[in-house]
Formats: C-alpha cells, sequence, structure tokens
C-alpha cells in the first residue's frame, strides 16, 4: 500500500522590477517546496520577475491578524 502525500499551502511573493516592494500574487498547493518552486514558476509566468519566494502558510509567524468580519456562528437575521 502506497503513502498518500500531503499538499500543503504555499504563498508567492514577487518583485518585478529591483527595489519593488515584495508582494504576494497568489498561492499554490503542492507535496513539497522543489514542486512548489516549479509550480510557482509556470502557473505565475505571466510577468518578467526580477524574484520569485515561496513560503508554506504554516510557517508565517502571525503578527497581527484582523478580527472576523462575522460572530462564529455565521450572521443571524432579526
Amino acid at each position: 500500500m502506497t503513502k498518500k502525500s500531503q499538499r500543503h499551502e504555499y504563498f508567492l511573493f514577487t518583485r518585478i522590477n529591483r527595489g519593488d516592494d515584495l508582494i504576494q500574487v497568489g498561492s499554490l498547493l503542492a507535496e513539497n517546496a522543489d514542486l512548489a518552486k516549479i509550480y510557482a514558476q509556470h502557473i505565475y509566468d505571466e510577468e518578467t520577475w526580477v524574484e520569485m519566494q515561496v513560503v508554506r502558510k504554516d510557517h508565517l509567524i502571525e503578527v497581527r491578524l484582523p478580527e472576523p468580519l462575522f460572530a462564529k456562528g455565521g450572521v443571524s437575521c432579526g
């Protein structure tokens, strides 16, 4: 029996020109960092990026998060 691969979400950060801000342009799912790099290069090839960085979502360190828009139970009409 083969073990099923687990896919992780990666965020992609890029900059078009040197000196530009590094911005998040998207996300992707991949089994590992090597595949995430390959997927990023092929999926987000619409620009000639001077820099591309991928980081696993669960490796980000939260500093501040926005408050949720709705209560956990959902929106109530009344």
